[in-house]
C-alpha cells in the first residue's frame, strides 16, 4: 500500500520538475550491510535517500546495520565509512533517482544506529515516508530535508545534553513526538496548512511544554514547513 502511494507522490514530483525519462524496474535484490565503529568517539552521519521507505531506528549492535530492498539496479545505496582522528565519516546514499519507473516501485531502507556513540546526523529525504525513531540514540545534533511525504519522528525519551534540531519540510505531513520532562521550544514557520499541538502552549509561531525553562537540558526544535500538516505530541 505503501509502494502505490509513494510511486504517485513520485510521478507528481517527476512530472512537476518536467522530467521525462524512463526507468525500468527489475528484480527485487535485498541486502544487508554493517558499519564497525572503529576508533571513533563520534560521528558525524549523513543519510541521503531520493525516492521510498526510510525506517530508523536505535538498538545496533555495530554502529549501523541496515537491510535495503530495492528493484531498481541503479538505486543500490552506498555506504563509506572513514575515521579521521577520534571523529568517524558515515554516508548512505541512495543511487540516482532521476527518471519514472515503469512497474511496481520497491524501494525500502531499515537503519539500525548504535546507541552507544554521540551522531551528529543528517538525513535528507526526497519522496516517501520516513519513520524516525531516536530515542535512545545519542545525539549532538539534527537536520531533517524531506521532500514529498510523511515524516514521523519520535524524539521522546531521556536526554542528557542539549539538542539543536532543524526540519526542512516540503508538501506532506509530519508527526513528531516530543518529551515532557525536559524543556522543549519548536518554531514553525513557512506556509504550514496547520499545526495540531493540543498539549503544548502556543504564543505566536512558537510552541513549548509545560517544562520550557525549568530544566538544565533542553530541546530547540525549527521548523520550516510547506504545504501539509504538523503534529506536536508529547510522550
Amino acid at each position: 500500500m505503501r509502494s502505490t502511494k509513494n510511486l504517485k507522490i513520485l510521478l507528481l514530483t517527476l512530472l512537476i520538475g518536467g522530467i521525462v525519462a524512463c526507468v525500468r524496474t527489475g528484480e527485487l535484490r535485498e541486502e544487508t550491510q554493517s558499519v564497525q565503529l572503529g576508533e571513533a568517539k563520534s560521528v558525524e552521519m549523513e543519510l541521503e535517500m531520493g525516492i521510498g521507505e526510510l525506517e530508523l531506528q536505535g538498538g545496533a549492535r555495530e554502529l549501523m546495520e541496515g537491510t535495503f530492498t530495492y528493484n531498481v539496479k541503479r538505486w543500490e545505496p552506498k555506504v563509506v565509512y572513514r575515521v579521521i582522528g577520534d571523529r568517524g565519516m558515515l554516508s548512505v546514499n541512495q543511487g540516482k533517482t532521476s527518471g519514472i519507473p515503469i512497474g511496481n516501485l520497491e524501494n525500502r531502507w531499515d537503519i539500525s544506529l548504535s546507541n552507544d556513540v554521540p551522531l551528529d546526523l543528517e538525513v535528507d529525504f526526497g519522496a516517501g515516508d520516513g519513520e524516525l525513531d531516536l530515542r535512545g540514540i545519542i545525539l549532538n545534533s539534527l537536520n531533517i530535508d524531506m521532500g514529498v511525504g510523511e515524516l514521523t519522528l519520535d524524539l521522546s525519551g531521556k536526554r542528557d545534553r542539549n539538542l539543536d534540531i532543524t526540519i526542512d519540510g516540503g508538501i506532506g505531513s509530519g508527526t513528531i513526538y516530543l518529551p515532557g520532562d525536559i524543556s522543549v521550544r519548536v518554531e514553525i514557520d513557512g506556509g504550514i496548512g496547520s499545526v495540531n499541538a493540543p498539549w503544548m502552549n502556543k504564543k505566536g509561531n512558537v510552541y513549548t511544554n509545560d517544562a520550557y525553562g525549568e530544566t538544565d537540558i533542553s530541546m530547540d526544535i525549527k521548523i520550516d514547513a510547506g504545504i501539509g500538516s504538523i503534529d506536536l505530541k508529547l510522550k
